[in-house]
């Protein structure tokens, strides 16, 4: 756009060159126009620029908080990163929506990745819990930190609500045991003689 307005600036100088009037006026009716020509698609452009900004802050959110399902009616949540308010909205909604998709009736909910969590996103974590028990399934949280822990404990929640396991493992461990599904260790076969 400052290219044309140049390139049409230089034609206007170049033809009126000898009457300074009508130069005058036609450099007084050029460039309003043009400066509204220049704004207009320059507020275009940002608007169309923070749109695909939004969109790929979205999918990145989406892509940071995989529900996954590791057997029937059992879905893991490993997060790894900061919660803020609005990604632990989000959280919940493809929480609760990988719940009725799958019918899951246990959830474990790994936040070993999660350095630091702040009062609001710990009281949304515990409503998560709530809202998935509401759906029919139990939500076992993993991965707590010593830091997590007291931030939960400092809001006052009540740990009955809550089901905590120490690590991952642990937490699927106790997810099979509540779907009923029994780990049996495979004995190796003998070697045969060579």
């Amino acid at each position: 756009m400052l290219l044309l307005r140049d390139v049409l600036a230089r034609s206007l100088f170049a033809k009126y060159r000898e009457d300074f009037n009508k130069l005058n006026r036609s450099l007084d009716a050029y460039e309003p126009a043009a400066n509204r020509i220049a704004a207009t698609v320059a507020v275009g452009f940002v608007q169309e620029r923070e749109r695909i900004i939004r969109e790929q802050q979205e999918a990145i959110r989406e892509l940071s908080t995989p529900v996954l399902q590791v057997r029937e009616r059992l879905l893991i949540l490993p997060i790894i990163g900061v919660i803020d308010p609005q990604r632990a909205r989000q959280l919940t909604e493809q929480l609760l929506r990988g719940i009725r998709t799958n019918r899951a009736k246990v959830v474990v909910l790994d936040i070993t990745g999660v350095p630091y969590i702040d009062s609001p996103v710990a009281n949304h974590l515990v409503q998560t819990v709530e809202a998935a028990r509401l759906l029919g399934a139990t939500v076992i949280v993993t991965g707590l930190s010593p830091e997590i822990a007291q931030t939960i404990v400092n809001i006052g929640v009540d740990l009955g609500k809550m089901n905590t396991v120490g690590d991952l493992q642990g937490g699927i461990e106790e997810a099979e045991r509540l779907l009923g599904y029994k780990v049996v260790p495979t004995q190796e076969p003998a070697a045969q003689p060579a």
